[in-house]
This record gives C-alpha cells, structure tokens and sequence, in this order.
C-alpha cells in the first residue's frame, strides 16, 4: 500500500504529506504534527446541517482531545473566507484548511462528485506520532462522530503504549547476546515488541526508488538479510534485488545472531546518513562492504527474521 491517492481503507498506510493553509492563512503541513496525535476530518461544505453537526460535535469534545494529546484539523474545498465564516459563526476551537485544488482530498482518496462539482466525502483520519493511519473512518455518522472518533483514539493510544512504552531500543537494558523478544509471524523478534497495529509492508527496493517520502514515521520494510556485523551482530546490511541498506540497530539497543540469514522485516525509521571516512573505514572492519558516503540507513526499532 502505498501512500498516493488511496481510495480504500488506509488503516496501517503512512499518512500523504501535506501543505494547506487555513482560514487565516497559516501553513500546516504534516511534518507540523510529528511526534504528536492527529486527527484529520474531511466534510463536503461549510455550514450545511451534516457537517455544522459534524464540527459542534468536535467542539463539545475538544477538552477530552486536548486531555489525550490530539490536534484536530477539518478538511473541505471551500474557500478560505468561507471557512473564516463558519468557524466564526459556530466559534470553532480548531483549524480548517482550505483544499480548493482538491489535492489533499484526492491524495486521502476522498474525492467525490464530478468537476465542478467536487467535494470532499465525509471520512476522518487518525494519525499517530510515527506519521502512519491507525484509524480511517470511510462512514460517519455525524452526530456522534467526535464520540466515535475518541472512543478509537483511547484504543489506538493503548496499542501505542503497550508496543512503544516502558520498552523501546532506547530504555532496554542493553545485552551482549541477541535475545528472542517473542516469536510472532512465522518469525523471531529481536529488539522490541512488533507492532500490533496494523502496518502497511514496504520493499526495501520500493521505498528506495523514492526515499524522500520514506524518511518520515516509523514503518515495516522488507528485504533479505546479506551481512551481519561479524564482531557483535549490532547491525546487518538489508538487500533486494540490486539495492541494499544498512539497518542499525538503534545504538546496540539489541543484537541479532552473527549468523542470521533469510527474510526480514525491519520497523524502524529510514533516515539520510553521511559517513565519514572513519564510520566506513569502521563498518568495513566489521564486515560491511561498497558502502557509500552518503546513503539511506534504517534505525531499527525491531527486526522480525524467517529464516
């Protein structure tokens, strides 16, 4: 699943990128929200009964948001006056961006009408810190959509916590020996829990044609494992096809076997890297080979091997 002009349920895809400006003009974009809860809602028009229902509705409820961390932006093809207007009339507590050119909407796969037409249909997303869809509401019932739309934020937050609290790379006690965390998928884990909210899986060889819009949020990405650190089994190169990329394993947060091989998946986070002659005079001492002085690496939350 990829993240472009979705028209399906996008639970577990990495949220489209974003730049809209709202009402008073203010650019939001999603790197905006990173780290945070973000609750997206798009409705047809401004001040029509749904949607007037749809907004008040969040109103009444924008203190249970805030208590748990949750911004909240609604999403149409109106006008910036229009919205202006309506947030005015029904004194909104939260922002509206403007998709007059319907790219957002067509990006979140929610288009409908015709040409002049168009509108944006009535479904809402919840996005978590890493940037990915946990929720993707495609039918609301606007009297008790924010009711609905909390109910889903508590669960979510719950699977949040119970994958990335109290244990990640960064607060486990490290170890000298690689540790099964648990088996889970036709596979061991290594490193922490694998996530148990629905994740959409990446090729390496995909995400690498385009990595730039990879390089936010965590996600799942697949290859073959080629090479193991030969001196602690701190990180390990990830292949498919042609294209390779080193996973580090989060600082030596955990270890793998020295002899790993086969399938993997990575849950981490894909980043820019720009090694100094010494990092790779390093990495090739343990084993690494034809690295390049600036490549994308993966920060490895987990790793889930088949062998």
């Amino acid at each position: 699943m990829n993240n472009v002009r979705a028209e399906a349920d996008m639970t577990g895809a990495l949220a489209p990128d974003f730049k809209r400006s709202d009402q008073s003009g203010k650019s939001h974009q999603l790197a905006d929200y990173k780290g945070q809860w973000l609750v997206i809602y798009f409705y047809p028009k401004n001040d029509t009964p749904g949607c007037t229902v749809e907004a008040n509705g969040f109103k009444e409820q924008i203190e249970s948001f805030k208590r748990l961390g949750v911004n909240l932006l609604g999403v149409s093809m109106d006008d910036a006056e229009s919205h202006r207007q309506f947030k005015e009339k029904y004194q909104l507590p939260f922002d509206l961006l403007v998709d007059e050119d319907r790219v957002m909407s067509e990006d979140y796969g929610v288009v409908g009408g015709v040409g002049l037409l168009s509108y944006a249909k009535r479904q809402t997303f919840i996005i978590d810190p890493d940037g990915s869809i946990v929720k993707h509401f495609e039918q609301v019932t606007p009297a008790t959509h924010a009711d609905d739309v909390l109910v889903a934020i508590k669960e979510a937050q719950e699977l949040y916590h119970e994958i990335h609290g109290g244990h990640t790379p960064e607060t486990q006690t490290k170890s000298s020996e690689p540790i099964v965390t648990e088996v889970f998928g036709g596979g061991q884990v290594y490193g922490t829990t694998w996530p148990r909210v629905k994740q959409a899986y990446f090729s390496l060889a995909a995400v690498l044609q385009n990595p730039q819009r990879h390089l936010m949020g965590k996600r799942v990405i697949t290859g073959r494992i080629t090479r193991v650190c030969q001196k602690k089994g701190c990180w390990m190169i990830l292949a498919d096809g042609d294209v390779f990329a080193r996973v580090d394993f989060n600082h030596h947060a955990f270890l793998i076997p020295k002899d790993s091989n086969g399938e993997a998946q990575v849950y981490g986070q894909l980043i820019e890297k720009t090694l100094t002659e010494e990092q790779i005079a390093h990495y090739e001492s343990e084993g690494a080979e034809n690295l390049k002085k600036t490549s994308y690496e993966i920060v490895a939350d987990a790793v889930l091997i088949k062998n």
